[in-house]
This record gives C-alpha cells, structure tokens and sequence, in this order.
C-alpha cells in the first residue's frame, strides 16, 4: 500500500513569521553544526511509518584508524530558487596540509560536481595562516595582488559576498575553527575584496542567508553504488522531511522519503536515507535530494535541492 504524505498550505505571512526569527538567529550557532554535519548521526529511510518518520539505523562504517587520507570540505557557489548560494563538497587528499594548501588549491579549482562553481581564478589565493586560538583567533589569507579588489561587471553583488563566504566558510572547515578571515594584499589588510569591504576581519554569514538548505555529502559526483546505497547529507526543511529521486533522462525511475535529525533553527541538520534502486539496469543515473514546499508550489521558490550523478552497477 502506497503511504501518501498529507500536504500542508501555508499562507505566506506564516511562512514569513516561521522564516524570519531563523534568520534573526544571525552568525550565533556553532560551526559543527550548520556544515553537512556528522551522517552517522542521522536516520535512515529504511522503514518508514504513516506519519513519514524512520526508524534509527546503524552508524556507518568509520575510515579506518590507520588511514592516512584527509577530508576536505569545500564551499561552492550554485543556483536554487533563492538564487545563488553555497554549496559544500568533500574531497580526500593525502596526509593533512597544515599549511592551509590543500583548501586554497580546491577554492581555486573547478568542482566535481558540474553545478557548481568557483568565484576564484587559479593563482588569485596566496597563501594563509592561523593566527591564534579558536574563535578568539583570526584566518589569514593573503591575496596575489589587488586585481580582485573591485567587483567585475559580470558579477552580481550577492556572487561578490558569496566569494568572500567561500572562503570564510571552507577556511574555518579547516581551521576547525571559527575564527573570521582578514584578507591580505602585500602582507596588509586589504580594504575591499570584489568590492566587499574587508578592512576588517570577516565573520561567516548565517547559515540560512548562505547555504543552499539541501546538501548531498555522499555519494560522490560520478560515484559507483549497487543497487541499494545510502544516501547522506544536512538539510533545513519543513518537518525535517527528506525526499529522494532517481531519474534516468529527466524521468523519474525510483522515489522514497526519510527525516532530518531537526527543522527550524539556524542550521542545517544530518540526514541519512537508504536509496533502493533494485531492478534498475545498470547505467547513469541522477539523484536528486529535496525538502519539502509547505505551500504546494503555490508561493515561495519551492524546495532546495542537491543532485548528483551516480552509476549503478
């Protein structure tokens, strides 16, 4: 028997009074929890009940304790109803780069994930250092030179401020910590970086002014899975409620739902659904993770949404 979720319409003065006092919230959470999160904190769809909760599943597997590759998480810009926002992508490197080169090479580099983009060319980030202790200290990143000190014709005012919060953000990723960013020209503090004023050193943005409310940590771009995987991530939606996609040529081939760990504050909250996609041939497929629209598609600019490319085998 087919459980369908009921629809909830909300007006839009309630989807207002319910947004703002998250916003309101500012630059105040905790820094571990408004990335992707730890996924072995989340719940899996694996059984899931009328009311659309899941039951607890095991924690996955841990990388083993001998393992000598490091995970980097990196910020990306990307497109959603909303317009742009940022988007977190991990890669794995080698042994750890505590002189902060690995984060700065990836800042520069075109993402895996073909949706995403970078606002900083090759070349432009310096160098970068940590200068302190915790959130009481202050990121370092010296720029080339002061070429990218005023905002290009082809980039809009939010790409400018999303370009600065690329690197706060992925900065204090690997920092592991949450301490603002000066930005440096020649050993100084540079005044305005692509137009933003950086005189000073920058804070991360709140979460839900910055981030896209939907974001897939694992599988990878162009990752192979078998016919059953999980599926993980961080999300900020109505209800915590999670829903999954597989499509093959736009279509969609395979469907399911599960639950975020929390809603309504100001971060977003791990996710972890099983995606069962038995008697699907092998081949490319698209999954797409997204939250859910409270009004029906009839106000606002619908659910978030991360995708990524996966081959079944």
């Amino acid at each position: 028997m087919t459980v369908h979720r009921p629809r909830r319409i909300l007006t839009a003065a309630f989807v207002a009074a319910l947004v703002v006092p998250l916003v309101a919230c500012g630059d105040e959470s905790d820094p571990s929890d408004t990335s992707a999160g730890d996924p072995s904190q989340a719940t899996e769809s694996s059984s899931p009940t009328p009311d659309g909760s899941t039951t607890p599943s095991e924690a996955p597997e841990t990388t083993p304790a001998d393992s000598e590759d490091t995970t980097h998480t990196t910020w990306y810009v990307g497109d959603s109803g909303r317009g742009p926002v940022l988007f977190a992508e991990q890669s794995t490197h080698g042994e750890p780069d505590h002189g902060f080169g690995d984060e700065l090479a990836a800042l520069m580099t075109t993402p895996q994930d073909p949706d995403y983009r970078t606002l900083w060319p090759e070349g432009s980030l310096k160098s970068a250092s940590f200068d302190g202790v915790g959130k009481d200290g202050v990121l370092q990143v010296e720029l080339s030179d002061d070429s990218l000190s005023e905002r290009p014709d082809d980039l809009s005012a939010r790409e400018a401020e999303l370009a600065v919060q690329q690197v706060v953000w992925t900065m204090q990723e690997g920092a592991g910590a949450r301490a603002p960013v000066q930005f440096l020209v020649d050993g100084g503090p540079a005044d305005t970086v692509l137009g933003i004023p950086t005189a000073t050193p920058i804070k991360r943005k709140a979460p839900l002014q910055t981030l896209n409310l939907m974001s897939i940590t694992s599988p990878a771009e162009g990752e192979s899975v078998t016919s059953t995987f999980t599926a993980s991530g961080a999300n900020n939606g109505f209800e915590s409620w999670v829903g999954w996609q597989l499509l093959k040529d736009g279509k969609v081939v395979k469907k399911g739902f599960g639950t975020a760990r929390g809603w309504a504050a100001n971060r977003l909250f791990p996710w972890k659904v099983k995606v069962d996609a038995s008697g699907l041939p092998a081949g490319d497929y698209v999954l797409r993770l997204y939250n859910d629209d409270p009004t029906g598609g009839t106000e606002g600019s619908g659910p978030d949404e991360d995708t990524r490319t996966v081959v079944i085998t």
